[in-house]
């Protein structure tokens, strides 16, 4: 899983959809073990990816009660849906006509917006770290006015970030963690509202690690979008005042004169041009001052 400035922006799902279908195994009511099956269709709009973006379709578990009025609420179903909710009410033409963002919500106010108060329940499905990592989020559908395909899409639910990420962003997904937790979200049947929002909570069993940059541009999909890599410490950038201190200093340095080279000279030559030194000079104008001064004749 990436958790990245913009919250949440990317996913990853390598899995083939049979793999997908197995991981999502579960209990029915008579406790037997089941896989999901892929709705009519939907098997191919899903394409495994290293870098899932809002727009693209992505795997979805939720209750197959939604497609089929008299199944039963715990029978589940996977459905590939566009991500970033398109509105049943939604009276533009085409998806990209969509003014909001509605590739998540947050869980505090999604009760409050007419945006998704009929919203139905659904499941995630992605793959994070050795486990399948399953969200939590809301699920509708458009019928495009020129008579094309329901479209089917979601957001993903959002929740204040525990405190094993919040160093990252102040919001995370809410991960249903566990089975039971999934089968209260999506059981809407036998579940009532307010006990299945129980399960939208932070939680801390949850890890990261940091990845390339290259995973910002949506048309790479190569698995160095979810390889670690480490981080590199950067220097503190130097403020404009910083910058003209730190030049001035450089200029008012000292600067060492290149030293003269010295060449060998002669024992010869150093006889030849030797010169008195000023104690020398000083004992002999010393000794003139102590001489008498000569006389001068008389006429």
């Amino acid at each position: 899983m990436q958790i990245q400035e913009e919250m949440c922006g990317r996913t990853a799902c390598t899995l083939a959809p049979e793999d997908i279908s197995k991981s999502c195994e579960y209990k029915d009511k008579q406790g037997q073990r089941k896989c999901p099956q892929w709705r009519d269709g939907d098997c191919d709009k899903y394409q495994p990816s290293y870098n899932n973006s809002p727009r693209s379709n992505n795997p979805v578990l939720l209750s197959m009660k939604h497609f089929q009025k008299n199944a039963d609420c715990s029978e589940r179903v996977l459905a590939a849906m566009r991500w970033g909710l398109i509105p049943s009410w939604f009276t533009g033409t085409h998806p990209s006509k969509m003014q909001y963002n509605t590739s998540n919500c947050r869980s505090d106010t999604m009760s409050e917006k007419a945006l998704y108060k009929s919203e139905a329940r659904k499941d995630d499905s992605y793959v994070g770290g050795r486990r399948l990592l399953t969200m939590a989020g809301l699920f509708d559908c458009w019928e495009p006015p020129e008579g094309e395909d329901t479209l089917y899409s979601y957001t993903v639910i959002t929740v204040d970030a525990s405190k094993s990420i919040n160093w990252i962003h102040d919001r995370m997904p809410a991960i249903l963690d566990g089975d039971e937790e999934i089968r209260k979200w999506l059981d809407f049947g036998e579940v009532p509202a307010k006990e299945a929002l129980k399960v939208i909570r932070p939680i801390e069993s949850i890890t990261c690690h940091p990845v390339s940059t290259v995973v910002n541009n949506a048309r790479n999909n190569t698995p160095e979008c979810v390889a670690p890599i480490i981080l590199q410490k950067k220097e503190p950038a130097l403020s404009a005042s910083s910058k003209k201190m730190l030049a001035w200093l450089q200029n008012k340095s000292p600067k060492k004169e290149p030293s003269e080279e010295v060449k060998p000279v002669k024992l010869s030559q150093v006889a030849l041009s030797h010169k008195k030194t000023s104690a020398e000079l000083m004992h002999q104008w010393l000794k003139k001052e102590g001489e008498p001064s000569p006389k001068k004749p008389r006429r």
